[in-house]
């Protein structure tokens, strides 16, 4: 909960950067080192100062590219008089920080998934221009894959949408995010053995490759004796055909445990 409020709260400020005369938020302090020490509670470290999870979101939505999405929902009545009839869409904002002075220019990748159809998926691209040194609104529509409703009572589907920055030079990755539908509380994970979830560890025994064929949230890496391995990611969102790399130290020929939102451990 922590690493997910504190992503969004660093991602929408840095989205508030827009540019000359609009910087509506001009910047963040992380002071949650040792706020509460010698307790963890709302701290990034915890007592033996290993990184939480929050830490490793604020370290994402700190990079030089990112890409942010959000979903709303518009109701909009027949007769302006009368709530008996109305209409409900799902809306997709998406868009893109650079907080280098140099434009850039990159594909946006959008791809959106029903984690409960594996079978479904949509996808688009486009190549975009990340304004130097501000966030840029990239997109914005109905989300892909979710009917317009007419009752409350319906219940939406559970769209995963993966956004990607790619390199128009080399195709290398500059910034991800997923969005998924919330509160989590309310979605319904498949069963693990039904997700296709592999953790590889490199021949080198210094990275750990993920990869999945459903959609996974909040993929966290451990193994025993956990102080002294130092892992370069942490609570990470995948989804099918984009594998992560996660560079490890000191992790010594041990198994890779691997945990995650709604796989039944908790």
């Amino acid at each position: 909960m922590q690493a997910e409020t504190l992503a969004s709260a660093y991602r929408l400020w840095r989205r508030n950067w827009k540019g000359r005369g609009k910087e509506y938020t001009a910047g963040a302090l992380v002071w949650q080192v040792n706020d509460c020490w010698p307790v963890t509670s709302w701290a990034i470290v915890d007592y033996f100062l290993r990184p939480k999870p929050a830490y490793y979101a604020i370290k994402r939505e700190l990079r030089p590219y990112t890409v942010g999405m959000t979903r709303k929902e518009h109701k909009k009545f027949a007769d302006g008089r009368s709530a008996a009839f109305f209409t409900i869409d799902t809306v997709l904002d998406v868009w893109g920080t650079n907080s280098t002075l140099d434009a850039k220019k990159a594909t946006l990748e959008v791809t959106a998934f029903d984690l409960h159809a594996p079978d479904w998926r949509e996808r688009f691209s486009r190549d975009v221009t990340l304004a130097p040194n501000a966030a840029t609104e990239l997109w914005s529509g109905t989300l892909p894959g979710q009917p317009q409703r007419t009752k409350v009572s319906e219940v939406p589907k559970t769209i995963v949408v993966s956004a990607r920055l790619l390199s128009i030079d080399n195709g290398s990755v500059l910034g991800r995010y997923s969005n998924w539908p919330e509160p989590f509380k309310y979605v319904h994970f498949p069963p693990r053995a039904e997700l296709g979830f592999e953790a590889t560890v490199g021949a080198d025994g210094a990275s750990v490759t993920l990869s999945t064929k459903r959609p996974i949230k909040g993929v966290i890496l451990d193994v025993d004796g956990a102080q002294d391995a130092q892992w370069s990611d942490q609570a990470i969102d995948l989804v099918p055909d984009d594998p992560q790399t996660v560079v490890v130290e000191g992790l010594g020929g041990r198994a890779v445990r691997a945990r995650f939102l709604g796989d039944g451990s908790a």
